[in-house]
């Protein structure tokens, strides 16, 4: 496309910043941020609301590190009551950006 080898040992963002293309995992990140919103700020009989919601407290995990969560990514970027900020649309959206540009490495 622009003629960089391996070889030329260039890093990826500045071959970014001449092709103008977008990182897949910032528009994934964006995306998922996105559905979140909406999805927060739907209804209460929505099934899939209620799955995201839904926290069983019946059993114990099993030894050792704790899998990563859906929502724990979520948690971490806009704080332990990330559901009610879901209906506030601009910070919503500007917490987003800092969501996806978060570990990002472009």
């Amino acid at each position: 496309m622009i003629g960089v080898k391996r070889q030329d040992k260039i890093k990826l963002r500045h071959i970014r910043g001449k092709t103008n293309i977008t990182d897949v995992t910032y528009t994934i990140k964006k995306l998922k941020w996105k559905w979140v919103g909406h999805l927060m700020r739907r209804k209460k009989e929505n099934w899939a609301k209620d799955i995201t919601e839904w926290y069983p407290r019946d059993g114990k995990r099993r030894r050792g590190r704790p899998f990563r969560r859906w929502e724990d990514d979520l948690r971490a970027t806009a704080g332990p009551l990330w559901t009610r900020k879901t209906h506030d649309r601009e910070a919503w959206k500007n917490l987003g950006e800092a969501y996806a540009k978060q570990n990002n490495q472009a």
